[in-house]
């Protein structure tokens, strides 16, 4: 109801004026000549100023739809998982992984700059924010990429600079900025078929319309698409599988394996050999249906009224081998096998139980339905010499995700095998369809994020300066969020065997007010300043400054400098989350630092173990950065470009979950122990037991971390122009990282993460990304070749039999031909010579999975008509 309330009177606020300009329009009795119309005076991403030459002052990247499907892309998630500066940890799409507690949300993608995680790269679609996605990744909030589709782009636009003082919260490593399709006229339809050169079926198909519709005064652009893709498995490639998982039952105390697996077994054959990672999915199946409007009204007076609107339906599947459980049977069971029988009369009698651990007998899946809206309505206008905007937005992310096979609730499972109505041996095969049916869990759970917003601003020039005029704007946002995370109560519970799950649920609302100012001290120096307040109603309020300088010694030189600090808003899931339950252990001795926590059991044993309970926290503050940016840019010619930047990024108060920091305070302040956690109420603390142990500790997310990169960003252009051959634009862009340091907790000690894998997710941050490649257009033919480099890594905290995973570099390449005005195709290859993976000890499925893939050779062909 509070939305509901708060959404109509943003939009009315916002559209009043439409209101007020229509009523004085229909009391005139003459028309403004066109002449009078304004000229729109244009924004660039990084910068909120309008009409002031702002080339060279950012770094700045932009990419055509057209430059990313000639290189064979076919999703903006597959695009930004190459980006040089994005190729690094947080950067994730949707490997087919299924929706557990700390992981990616089934069918989900987000982008990370810099390395520093998907919540701090801010992600806009025509410079304004969209609702985040309503499931974390871990704790991390993120924008699903996946939600937009490639179609409906004209650019992207991709900062990588700090940008706190312009946008606010989350742009700590920068600002991917989405261009949607607008004054289009016309029609056009394309359709796609792509697959892999192997065996499997891996299709894709894409069926896309667009089209512009213009009047006089007014433009409409309609972009619709659908798109479907089968799922590959690791089963569907030569993985080089890494480490098998075992299952056994246990017999009076000692270990046998089950016969199903004949000679494979481990442990001196107590052990069956089993592999769980062949079953897992290297690309999720999917479905999608999305369209995208934009409309321009030019009212007199030079008024222009503006809507937008997005919709995207992501339906699809995740996948996980079957997951791992330990039962005891009774030991006069009619389901145990003769054989194992046979074992148990080893000593004469009948064992009371036998313990088996075991899989289940299907694959884990999920199913998931991710839905994503958009709508969006505003004014421009001019007022005497300035230009001023104004604009009310909604989103809405909506997420289900249903367990369809392979999810077992644990109270049915000990039911149904103490009843013999579900035989584990054999790894469940024996049991019949509607017996395995009988114990699934459908453990839905359910996500909802909203943002309402409204926006203003107005620029112009304030006042002149020897060498030029002031150019200036100022504006502010009011934003309202809302989120929810609501997993199955027997998820939350523990209740649904190999899935985790906790709950959140937060909301807030935010203003801001900001100002940028341009000011040219000599003809060759600009600085630019901006300033920008951001205030929240559960952490409170944030300054951040930017000074960017500008200088052109030359007419075809620039250098740039800028200096910006940066913050992240708390996470509305790390604010609310709800309970979550583990286990966790202190040592104990006179030397243990938590040793004051340790009773009699502790000093017997020497540690102790104990309950802990996570939740969220509402007394967090923001995260904060500084970043550094000097770079050149230099027209050496007129076909010649280089472009080099050194940047430096230092973050801090980074939000993680952390024990410690609980611990610690129960150590200082004995006021945190008590004896029940009753007495806890909602504060987190220790509890310890008659003897002096503790026995449970409630904590949960604190400002923590810290982490440190700096890298250099190059780029190479040139074009060559032939009066026979056609025309060529060769290419060579890459990120080259020097440092990359990370402290999880002020009391662990700060990684070297760079140029390695490390961590449980085997995190790449590689020292090399770079693209290469040439473009060429011969009349009604165009071609495409490019290569992608990454360099070579550290094998991860695992690796057992190797120490370097080797450098790759891929190949894709795209022919095009235009039959005539209204019919075109393209074909494109990527991954050209099939490149396998370089091989990795670490990672179960032996390969590096956050930067390489094993997809393969994929092909695609396009036809696109106009009309």
């Amino acid at each position: 109801m509070r939305s509901s309330v708060f959404l109509c009177a943003v939009f009315g606020l916002a559209l009043s004026p439409v209101a007020l300009a229509v009523a004085n329009e229909l009391e005139k009795t003459t028309e403004q000549p066109a002449a009078d119309a304004p000229v729109e005076r244009v924004a660039v991403t990084g910068s909120r100023l309008k009409g002031v030459d702002m080339e060279g002052a950012n770094p700045l990247q932009s990419f055509t739809q057209d430059d990313i499907t000639k290189r064979g892309y076919e999703s903006v998630s597959e695009f930004l998982r190459d980006l040089p500066q994005a190729s690094s940890a947080g950067t994730f799409s949707e490997t087919g992984g299924v929706g557990g507690a700390d992981g990616a949300p089934a069918g989900a993608s987000g982008v990370s700059l810099r390395g520093l995680g998907s919540s701090s790269t801010l992600v806009l679609v025509n410079g304004r924010r969209v609702a985040v996605d309503s499931f974390s990744n871990g704790s991390d909030s993120f924008v699903n990429v996946n939600s937009i589709p490639l179609s409906a782009i004209e650019r992207i636009d991709v900062l990588t600079d700090g940008a706190s003082s312009i946008y606010g919260s989350d742009a700590i490593a920068g600002v991917i900025n989405f261009i949607l399709r607008k004054d289009f006229v016309g029609h056009e339809l394309s359709a796609q078929y792509g697959d892999d050169t192997s065996d499997h079926d891996a299709s894709r198909k894409n069926l896309t319309y667009a089209g512009g519709f213009a009047t006089e005064n007014s433009n409409t652009t309609v972009v619709v698409d659908y798109a479907t893709r089968n799922a590959i498995f690791n089963s569907d490639r030569p993985v080089n599988v890494t480490f098998e998982s075992s299952t056994r039952m246990t017999i009076d105390g000692e270990d046998y394996a089950e016969s199903w697996c004949g000679d494979d077994t481990q442990k001196s054959g107590t052990r069956c050999n089993y592999d769980y990672v062949i079953q897992r999915a290297i690309q999720p199946d999917f479905e999608n249906i999305g369209t995208t409007f934009n409309h321009i009204y030019r009212l007199d007076n030079g008024l222009e009224f503006f809507a937008e609107g997005m919709y995207q339906k992501n339906t699809g599947s995740a996948y996980e081998a079957p997951a791992g459980y330990t039962v005891d049977v009774a030991g006069d069971s009619a389901n145990i096998p003769q054989y194992v029988h046979d074992i148990d009369m080893l000593d004469g009698s009948v064992s009371d139980v036998i313990t088996v651990r075991t899989r289940f007998p299907e694959r884990r899946v999920q199913e998931y339905d991710t839905q994503s809206y958009r709508v969006l309505a505003g004014l421009r206008g001019e007022l005497a010499d300035w230009s001023w905007e104004t604009a009310a937005s909604y989103g809405k992310s909506t997420n289900e995700i249903t367990n369809v096979a392979g999810y077992m609730n644990a109270t049915k499972l000990d039911t149904a095998v103490a009843a013999d109505e579900f035989n584990p041996f054999n790894l469940g095969r024996d049991s019949s369809a509607a017996q395995i049916a009988a114990l699934r869990d459908p453990g839905i759970r359910k996500g909802e994020s909203e943002v309402l917003s409204l926006d203003f601003n107005i620029s112009g020039d304030l006042f002149a300066l020897p060498a030029g005029t002031v150019s200036s704007v100022f504006g502010g946002e009011l934003r309202k969020e809302q989120i929810f995370d609501r997993p199955s109560i027997n998820a939350v519970n523990n209740e649904i065997i190999g899935l985790g799950a906790s709950d959140a649920e937060a909301d807030r609302t935010q203003y801001a007010v900001y100002g940028e100012f341009n000011f040219p001290i000599t003809d060759t120096l600009d600085v630019i300043a901006a300033l920008r307040y951001d205030h929240y109603s559960d952490f409170g309020g944030d300054v951040n400054p930017k000074i960017s300088m500008r200088y052109r010694p030359l007419e075809d030189l620039v250098l740039r400098a800028s200096w910006s600090t940066g913050f992240r808003a708390p996470s509305l899931s790390q604010l609310g989350a709800g309970t979550s339950l583990s286990s966790q252990y202190i040592n104990c001795g006179s030397a243990e630092p938590y040793n004051a926590l340790c009773g009699t059991a502790g000093a017997e044993f020497g540690e102790l173990e104990f309950d802990q309970e996570t939740i969220g926290n509402k007394d967090l503050s923001a995260e904060k950065s500084a970043a550094i940016n000097v770079g050149v840019s230099w027209n050496l010619t007129e076909a010649l470009q280089l472009t080099v930047d050194y940047w430096r990024y230092e973050h801090d108060d980074i939000v993680d979950i952390d024990a410690n920091t609980t611990l610690d305070a129960c150590i200082k302040d004995s006021t945190k122990i008590v004896t029940s956690v009753a007495e806890l109420g909602d504060e987190f603390g220790c509890v310890v037991d008659g003897q002096g142990d503790i026995s449970f500790l409630r904590t949960g997310y604190f400002n923590v971390g810290n982490q440190n990169t700096d890298g250099v960003d190059y780029k190479l252009d040139y074009r060559l122009d032939t009066e026979t051959a056609g025309e060529f634009k060769f290419y060579v862009a890459g990120t080259e990282t020097l440092s990359f340091e990370r402290q999880v907790t002020p009391s662990t000690p700060v990684e070297d993460l760079l140029g390695r894998l490390s961590g449980a997710s085997e995190i790449a941050r590689p020292e090399s990304v770079l693209d290469l490649g040439t473009d060429w257009q011969l009349n009604d033919w165009s071609a495409s070749l490019s290569g992608h480099y990454i360099s070579s890594l550290g094998d991860g905290d695992f690796k057992f039999d190797n120490e370097t995973v080797d450098s790759w570099l891929t190949f894709s390449a795209s022919l095009g031909y235009e039959l005539n005005e209204h019919h075109s195709f393209l074909v494109s290859v990527r991954n050209l010579t099939d490149e396998e993976p370089p091989y990795a000890s670490s990672p179960t499925n032996g390969y590096a999975s956050s930067v390489h893939d094993w997809l393969g050779r994929r092909w695609n062909v396009r036809y696109t008509f106009k009309f």
